[in-house]
């Protein structure tokens, strides 16, 4: 029903660990296009895309379309024990209800995991706007939650016609960080109107880690609106986010 193997672990160990930031549990779904999981964090804050491409797989086996629904701690615990040179393969066994996974190098190592019950029911499916979209190195970004983080827990992005500005406040002090559109490290900058979001610092610390996967992000911004935030490793692995703004009262 389903077999796949990769010959380097390293991109989707690293990716799937970027998504555990926020999230234990979900259900990947293995298409012919590759697997991907689509789920919200607990507390529905952040909803999380996440796609990783048949194309990448050595092997890549499919009949249909495959649901699988994981402990994603408990399957990077196993995928953590891979050594570089080791080729993994997954496998499902619909008969057992269990997922397998084998590490062939020196040795050959087999883990099993149990399928688990997960409803999905509360995912929600989201068609957004945004006001401004701008693809940016994700240093900056790094930057600018590293700033923001010694004032507040809070941050704000805000885009105008020939800036983008990555700006918190606090009780006494602020810090501000400005691209002008000529900067070498904004690399796209499309404004429809002029946007203004505010965001929790805790959250996107949390996924700011995917610049492991891409040294750039593409962000959707509006005013007191989600923020889309994707890393995108060209036709490999692309890990999306809708992060919840954080209104004033």
């Amino acid at each position: 029903m389903f077999k796949a193997t990769l010959e380097n672990i390293e991109l989707f160990r690293t990716a799937l660990s970027c998504v555990a930031e926020l999230i234990s549990e979900g259900v990947f779904k293995a298409e012919k296009d590759g697997i991907s999981l689509k789920v919200a964090d607990p507390t529905m804050v952040t909803l999380i895309d996440f796609k990783f491409l048949a194309t990448e797989f050595h092997k890549y086996d499919l009949k249909g379309t495959v649901e699988i629904p994981l402990n994603i701690e408990n399957l990077l615990s196993f995928l953590k024990r891979a050594r570089s040179d080791d080729k993994v393969t997954f496998e499902l066994d619909a008969e057992s209800n269990k997922f397998k996974i084998t590490l062939e190098g020196n040795s050959t190592r087999n883990f099993t995991l149990p399928l688990i019950e997960i409803d999905n029911a509360n995912t929600p499916s989201m068609n957004l706007n945004f006001g401004a979209k701008v693809d940016i190195k994700a240093s900056v970004i790094e930057d600018g939650i590293g700033d923001a983080d010694i004032i507040t827990d809070t941050i704000i992005l805000s885009a105008e016609k020939d800036k983008f500005i990555i700006s918190a406040a606090g009780d006494t002090s602020k810090t501000e960080l400005i691209l002008s559109k000529d900067s070498d490290d904004l690399i796209k900058l499309d404004i429809e109107e002029p946007v203004k979001s505010k965001f929790s610092l805790d959250y996107l610390k949390k996924i700011i880690k995917a610049s492991k996967i891409t040294d750039s992000v593409s962000l959707g911004i509006g005013n007191d609106y989600p923020l889309e935030i994707i890393f995108r490793k060209l036709d490999k692995v692309q890990i999306s986010y809708i992060l919840a703004p954080r209104v004033e009262d």
